[in-house]
């Protein structure tokens, strides 16, 4: 999953990315009810827990850019 968010970021660099640590913000495990990690939250909604299927995460996160 890293290497697709990287790799979208990379070709992408209109989208944004945050990547959080919830042993640093517990407080974001909890209002994103992440159970396992990783997760990957896009626009402020849970969209993966665990690994993701690199085509669905790579899907996901271009149909979430904001129109130009």
């Amino acid at each position: 999953a890293v290497r697709i968010v990287e790799d979208v970021r990379r070709d992408h660099p209109d989208i944004q990315f945050q990547v959080i640590d919830i042993t640093e913000r517990p407080e974001l495990a909890v209002r994103y009810r992440v159970m396992m990690t990783p997760a990957i939250a896009i626009n402020g909604e849970l969209a993966f827990a665990g690994t993701p299927d690199d085509q669905a995460l790579r899907a996901r996160l271009l149909a979430a850019r904001r129109p130009e």
